[in-house]
């Protein structure tokens, strides 16, 4: 079944995702009633990703390539205005988080990969692409790795995406890269791991020992507080790790804050918002090529929030809800010209 509202089409899926949203915000609300606790901030991050997919769904049926242009611009317009933006600085601008900025810049490579698919003649094509190249080199100016190598994967998947022919391989492949990042910080980050000098020290060569900590805590916090968590926006007040060091700000894990924070069904609760995320791209009627943009881009992006927190930069969340909003938006008749 599908409804028809004068050019944007809903679906049950569609209504299915409002549902895991309303669900993701109810519950929210629910771990911090009652006591001190801070979910404003995880509640704007929720409604501004959701709007700005439900302006991707919109672009992507009436101008995709403008919508996808236009954030892709607006990234490198900002970039170009921060003077700092590309030292590599920990706290570099415009978002005071030199992963945070990374994760911007790949965002945006996804973005004006799907801009290029949808460009109306070869010169608007070569002109996005040469603009996601452009990106790339400003994610790994941040120096963040995992931004670096995610904007390089969607770049090579948005040169290559016109031969797909399947929407799932990309997606399913994607899913699985994102579940096994999750549970390889919960694998670390458990007590065992603790007690293996060897993998631990290898581990913190390429995450930091600090990275470590906190996930330690987060386990440690969702393992005591299992149903309401210790409440919103309170995991650095409870974390002996960003206690003790005040440069530590947040948990470095979009997974395992929702469990210290909100508990086993908050946890639940992103796991399903996310999924849906996945299983709608690989529902779409989009073409193949925009897919697998899409996927590889939410890919990207989920990867680095799990080891990161980046997903609470608003600027991040806006650039990805439009590009997945193009993703799984119905195509229209010039798309569909510009792919072929």
């Amino acid at each position: 079944m599908r409804l028809d509202t004068g050019n944007f089409s809903l679906s049950r899926l569609d209504l299915l995702g409002a549902v895991t949203v309303a669900a993701v915000g109810v519950w929210t609300l629910v771990a911090a009633a009652g006591r001190p606790s801070s979910p404003e901030n995880f509640l704007l991050g929720l409604l501004t990703v959701a709007a700005a997919y439900a302006v991707g769904r919109i672009a992507g049926e009436r101008s995709a390539y403008g919508a996808c242009a236009a954030v892709a611009g607006a990234v490198a317009v900002v970039f170009l205005m921060s003077p700092d933006a590309l030292s590599g600085h920990a706290l570099a601008e415009p978002l005071g988080y030199g992963n945070a900025n990374g994760a911007l810049a790949t965002q945006a490579v996804g973005a004006a990969c799907l801009a290029a698919l949808a460009a109306p003649n070869e010169r608007r094509r070569g002109e996005m692409h040469l603009l996601a190249g452009l990106l790339v080199l400003g994610a790994f100016a941040t120096k963040s790795v995992a931004a670096a190598l995610g904007g390089v994967a969607i770049l090579v998947i948005g040169l290559t995406a016109t031969a797909a022919r399947r929407r799932g391989t990309l997606v399913v492949a994607g899913a699985v890269c994102v579940a096994a990042m999750a549970l390889g910080t919960v694998y670390l980050g458990g007590d065992k791991v603790q007690h293996m000098s060897g993998v631990r020290l290898t581990a913190e060569e390429g995450l930091t020992q600090r990275r470590l900590d906190v996930w330690h805590d987060a386990l440690t916090l969702a393992a005591a507080n299992p149903v309401r968590g210790t409440g919103p926006g309170t995991f650095v007040a409870n974390s002996p790790t960003a206690r003790a060091d005040s440069d530590t700000q947040a948990a470095h894990s979009l997974w395992l804050r929702q469990a210290a924070e909100q508990g086993y069904p908050g946890l639940a609760a992103m796991v399903a918002l996310v999924g849906w995320a996945f299983v709608r791209l690989w529902r779409s009627r989009q073409d193949p090529a925009i897919v697998a943009v899409g996927a590889v881009t939410l890919t990207a992006f989920a990867v680095q929030a799990s080891m990161d927190y980046v997903a609470e930069f608003g600027g991040v969340l806006i650039a990805l809800g439009v590009v997945l909003g193009v993703g799984t938006a119905v195509p229209d008749p010039v798309l569909e010209k510009g792919i072929r």
